[in-house]
Order: C-alpha cells, then structure tokens, then sequence
C-alpha cells in the first residue's frame, strides 16, 4: 500500500513499482486507508511522513493497531527527523529519506516482507502455547483459569525456580 499526499509522487512510484511486479493499493485518506487495511491483505505499507506529517503518525498507529504484522517504511524529508524517530517509536520497520534511490527501496520493502512473514510464523505458535497452557491448568481441575486463559484474561510468566505455579493474574 502506498499511502502519499503529493499526487505526482505518488503516481510516478506506484507505476515504477507496480513495473517490478508489485501489488499496490493507493490511498491518501484516512477512511481510504482504514478501509484497504481492513479488506485487503497488506504486507508492507509506504507511508509518506514529509506531507501528512502528524496525520501521518496517527496513521501508522491505525495501521499497526488494525494490523499488527504489517510492516510499514516511512518515507521523509531531512528536515522531519523528530516524525521518523517517532514512527520507528509507533512501529515502523524502517525510515527513508526523501528522495528515494528505488532498488534502495526495492531491497527496503523486500526486507520488510521477509520480516512479516518470519512474524506470521510465530503467530501460530503462540496460540498453541496458550492452549497447552489452559489445557495444563485443566489437567490440574482448574478449569475456571484454563477458561480464562483461553479468553486472555490471564497474563502470565514463568519462573524457572517456581514448580508449576502460576505467577501473574
């Protein structure tokens, strides 16, 4: 997804992009955007920091709460520094500098990609963690916990000295 206010811009990556056998999603507003992240599976988001500015921040943060595992490179201007520091802190995978050299960006959004589907293959894992957990806790005759559990109501640690115990609550 490409997510840039200057509409030249935006036109000529898309097309040099969409020449390197990229899928791309163009959007420039909010409801546009929540609505492509919704519908549509996103990989890597490109979103424009220079132009958007504050928006764009709050943006980044709507896409990673909607999507977690989206990966998303913001794009700025030397003069935007304080933006890119706090996209990274919101989530970015990375920051590029305006203007951009495209195999740069090409290796950049490729990373990215790599990166989201080495965390999709975690995703399962802990789901399976959480019900061996519940299911011990069942196993046990607490089966309130084990349902809490599986409901995510219960945070919990492990303390390598403890026997069993459940610490947390």
């Amino acid at each position: 997804m490409l997510i840039e206010s200057d509409y030249l811009f935006r036109t000529n990556l898309s097309n040099r992009l969409d020449h390197k056998d990229f899928q791309i999603f163009l959007a420039d507003r909010p409801a546009e955007i929540k609505r492509l992240v919704k519908k549509k599976k996103i990989d890597v988001a490109l979103l424009d920091l220079s132009g958007l500015q504050l928006e764009g921040l709050k943006i980044l943060s709507l896409i990673k709460k909607l999507n977690p595992l989206t990966e998303v490179i913001t794009l700025n201007g030397s003069g935007n520094m304080a933006l890119s520091i706090d996209g990274m802190k919101r989530g970015a995978f990375d920051d590029l500098l305006i203007p951009i050299d495209i195999n740069t960006l090409m290796e950049r959004i490729k990373k990215a990609y790599s990166q989201k589907k080495e965390n999709e293959k975690k995703v399962p894992l802990k789901g399976y963690q959480k019900v061996m957990m519940a299911a011990t806790f069942a196993e046990a005759g607490e089966s309130e916990t084990a349902k809490a559990f599986l409901k995510n109501r219960v945070k919990y640690s492990v303390d390598p000295n403890s026997k069993g115990e459940r610490n947390g609550g």
